[in-house]
């Protein structure tokens, strides 16, 4: 229909049209959708700023900053009065942490529209982060030398005359403060964590209530010292015992009870059943504090059947922004988060299963030579730099094109399936797991079946419409055929949202977007 002759006017009609359907899609929350008819109206009419503005909007939802910008930069050099280019080109900047350029294009549209609610909250988010940036580099911080160790130093007692503590009705724990050789605190230890107190903890969690921070500030100690024992890539193997289930699970992001359910239909954790959740637990969904203590009361009870890797959203940038920092302040103190932010840098970057399955959040660095013998050596303990392996194993997403791209996030790269292959074959693995990114069927191979996508949030963001997928290890005992699968090895299963109570994604953000 494109390539058909027409004149100017026939082609600008039909412009606006797609343009009027792309906007029906943003109400449906189908932003992919969305972008595609606001792409059919550019390639007809590339006159118009608000075509471009609108897919930014689009791609803004699906957090692909650096498209969004790029349309943003183009609606306004058509029209230097789109407020709405300005507003969401600020955000754009937000979600590529330039905090700067964000502020000043959100003061333009304050400017304009003086009290818009979602520029003022984001101007706000800009200049808190502005002010601490000024802070470390007056001091000589870079932010990492000569940081608090929050979790080995906390004393316990300090909770103590807390109310909510003495008013906790709940399952009662055992709590042990640690001591160096100086006689210094070093951390806190649970002596009688037991699967009762987790369901008793699970039944709490849904009846809308919170743990004393004492019990939060020593169970995330806890479980941050184990973290912290862990190499940088965890390896696992059920080779022998192909009865103990590995399952391997993406992004949770906050939906307690669609985790719940994936507990209820898969099967509980276990001597008999590992499992690993593969990075951003926090973040969007407003139970990402039960959802984090729940993995990490997990993890104490079973340290060798529990695991968990790191993804970008175990990260403080984006914990500002995305939500788990304020709802950790309504539902804890700023001290429970500032523990939490410690332990999220104690968790593994990645897995290996039977010395044949690479799990990592993201996707592969852009240096080609970086093998897994160098992924072992990256010193993880740390906010991740902006460039590099670390950030990459945590921020990368594959694309169809071979070789590397720019990333539509505008953090990492895009990589094909010519980059897979060849890190499989030198790294002799069979495939590679990650997450990272919303697929509709839950599970998805690409690359030519060698890497899949698994993302374990059904109906993100109460939006999106997507079944949530696992995929279990099971050597000799797979399900050919079943979900894409072509690995005998493996059974791929995946599952529906369930209902929740009424509280929307990010109900406790004061400074989160949303985008």
């Amino acid at each position: 229909m494109l390539n058909m002759p027409s004149t100017v006017a026939e082609d600008a009609a039909k412009a606006v049209e797609l343009k009027n359907e792309g906007n029906v899609q943003i109400k449906k929350l189908n932003y992919p959708k969305a972008i595609e008819f606001y792409t059919m109206a550019i390639e007809l009419d590339g006159t118009q700023s608000i075509y471009f503005s609108n897919r930014a909007l689009a791609h803004l939802k699906l957090d692909n900053f650096q498209s969004s910008l790029h349309d943003c930069e183009t609606a306004l050099k058509l029209n230097p009065k789109n407020i709405k280019a300005y507003h969401r080109r600020g955000l754009s900047y937000v979600g590529l942490l330039e905090f700067k350029k964000a502020r000043n294009d959100l003061q333009v549209v304050l400017k304009g529209k003086p009290g818009d609610t979602t520029a003022t909250r984001a101007l706000e988010v800009c200049e808190k982060f502005i002010r601490e940036e000024r802070f470390r580099k007056a001091i000589g911080d870079d932010g990492e030398s000569n940081k608090a160790r929050f979790c080995e130093t906390v004393r316990l007692d300090t909770f103590d005359s807390n109310a909510d503590l003495l008013k906790y009705e709940g399952p009662k724990l055992t709590l042990f403060q640690l001591s160096d050789e100086k006689g210094d605190c070093a951390g806190a230890e649970i002596s009688d964590m037991n699967p009762e107190f987790i369901s008793k903890l699970v039944e709490m969690f849904t009846q809308g209530k919170n743990l004393p921070k004492k019990y939060a500030a020593a169970i995330v100690s806890h479980a941050n010292r184990l973290f912290r024992k862990e190499p940088t890539v965890v390896e696992l193997c059920n080779r022998e015992t192909p009865d103990a289930k590995i399952t391997v699970c993406g992004d949770t992001h906050g939906q307690l009870y669609d985790v719940l359910n994936l507990f209820r239909k898969f099967g509980k954790v276990g001597p008999k059943h590992t499992y690993l959740f593969n990075g951003d637990f926090v973040d969007r969904g407003s139970w990402s504090c039960e959802v984090a203590l729940l993995f990490y009361c997990l993890k104490i009870v079973y340290p060798h059947n529990f695991y968990l890797n790191r993804g970008n959203h175990e990260t403080n940038n984006m914990n500002k922004i995305y939500g788990f920092e304020d709802e950790c302040n309504y539902k804890y103190s700023s001290r429970i988060f500032d523990m939490f932010a410690e332990s999220f840098e104690s968790l593994p970057l990645a897995t290996i299963i039977n010395d044949d399955y690479l799990v990592m959040h993201g996707g592969l660095p852009s240096d080609t030579s970086c093998s897994l013998e160098d992924f072992k050596k990256i010193d993880r303990f740390s906010q991740p730099p902006r460039e590099g392996a670390f950030m990459e194993l945590l921020w990368s997403d594959p694309q169809e094109a071979d070789g590397f791209g720019p990333s539509q996030r505008g953090l990492g790269f895009a990589f094909g399936a010519d980059i897979t292959k060849q890190f499989l074959e030198k790294n002799k693995l069979k495939k590679i797991f990650r997450s990272h990114e919303v697929r509709m069927s839950g599970v998805q191979f690409e690359h030519d079946g060698k890497l899949a996508t698994v993302f374990s949030a059904p109906n993100y963001c109460d939006t999106q419409g997507n079944l949530g997928g696992v995929i279990h290890v099971v050597p000799g005992e797979g399900k050919l055929l079943q979900n894409g699968n072509d690995d005998e090895n493996l059974i791929v299963e995946t599952f529906e949202a369930v209902p929740h109570p009424e509280i929307k994604p990010m109900a406790y953000s004061n400074g989160g977007l949303g985008f």
